[in-house]
């Protein structure tokens, strides 16, 4: 089965910001009142804060100052700050969130037919590796579901965000779902076969529950994250940005392993080639790929085809990119939510 993955993780662009301690207040766009309890988070991080009774928050975003803000709360559309400095009170107006999809109660034939639909959402969204299959979702009858048989096209929507428990990776995850779709090919470029695509949006918090469990416990943890990371795009990006790579010969990239000690591109003659080749950096922690066409990566075997958007990606030295700007293909394509680390992950 060939599958690409269309994944987008966290919402919003990167824009540079001059800011660390974010400040302001949430407000409801149609009734002009204080929101309480709206959580102010760093996408992708445990990094968060939640508006006061009067609507007001402040956030210290000093470790992850480039990244975008994004505000949430149940019943609303998020919205996300890809600019923002410590000169400005910000007023954050939230609109109501409208739940496009079926609302009708699930009873009799409809709860076989939700089941199905689950079945696959749950193994699109949270993959299938082992990490993933120690996923549970405690909130999936929340989950509500359209599809198209005309174009084979599942569609998923959730008012409240999905609560993740990730018994392997020992985190649990607060996912603001903003799109989810899932569409079959009979048929591509005259070609038959069980050909799919997934595509989902959101923003995502962390909570890291491992300082709860026993030493065997947080072993165990551990050892499930260190193998999470490795040949991750986390894993990728940030070694692209560092240039601890070997690129092979046309288009080809092979990611070592973590004990790799090189600091520069190499190619198959060992020639040196400084990374500034492909890398753009803009300061100490960001930068932008620059590179047309596709990329292909060699992990420990497991290869993946990266399709570049623009010519130009933006990626940062704890491993964020731009998602909008790269469709995955092969391995890491099949990397979803079961095995996404926080952005304060290190390898041990």
């Amino acid at each position: 089965m060939q599958k690409v993955l269309l994944i987008l993780l966290l919402s919003g662009f990167f824009a540079e910001a001059k800011s660390q301690t974010i400040k302001g207040v949430v407000r409801d766009q149609l009734t002009d009142s204080p929101l309480n309890y709206a959580i102010i988070y760093i996408g992708g991080t445990s990094l968060g804060t939640y508006s006061d009774a009067d609507g007001r928050f402040e956030l210290d975003i000093s470790r992850f100052s480039s990244l975008p803000v994004t505000i949430s709360l149940l019943g609303y559309q998020s919205v996300t700050l890809t600019e923002h400095n410590s000169d400005n009170i910000y007023k954050i107006y939230l609109s109501t969130k409208i739940q496009e999809l079926d609302e009708v109660a699930i009873t009799g034939k409809k709860v076989g037919i939700w089941k199905s639909r689950l079945r696959i959402f749950k193994r699109e969204f949270l993959g299938q590796t082992e990490n993933s299959r120690d996923c549970d979702i405690l909130n999936e009858n929340d989950i509500r579901f359209s599809f198209n048989s005309d174009s084979d096209l599942l569609r998923a929507s959730c008012i409240k965000p999905l609560i993740i428990r990730n018994k392997a990776l020992g985190y649990t995850l607060e996912y603001y779902l903003d799109q989810f779709t899932y569409i079959r090919y009979s048929r591509v470029g005259g070609e038959t076969g069980n050909l799919s695509e997934t595509f989902f949006a959101g923003n995502y918090l962390f909570k890291d529950y491992i300082v709860k469990l026993n030493d065997d416990e947080k072993r165990y943890i551990e050892d499930c994250r260190k193998k999470a990371y490795l040949g991750s795009r986390m894993h990728f990006f940030r070694s692209l940005y560092l240039g601890h790579l070997i690129k092979g010969k046309g288009n080809k990239i092979i990611l070592p392993g973590n004990d790799f000690p090189a600091q520069s591109f190499i190619i198959s003659s060992k020639t040196i080639i400084d990374p500034g080749a492909i890398i753009s950096k803009t300061d100490s922690l960001s930068g932008y790929l620059r590179h047309e066409g596709n990329l292909y990566v060699t992990y420990k075997g497991m290869s993946t085809t990266m399709k570049l958007r623009k010519d130009s990606v933006f990626i940062q030295k704890d491993g964020y990119f731009n998602p909008y700007d790269v469709v995955f293909q092969g391995y890491m394509s099949d990397q979803r939510i079961g095995d996404l680390l926080p952005f304060e992950y290190s390898l041990k």
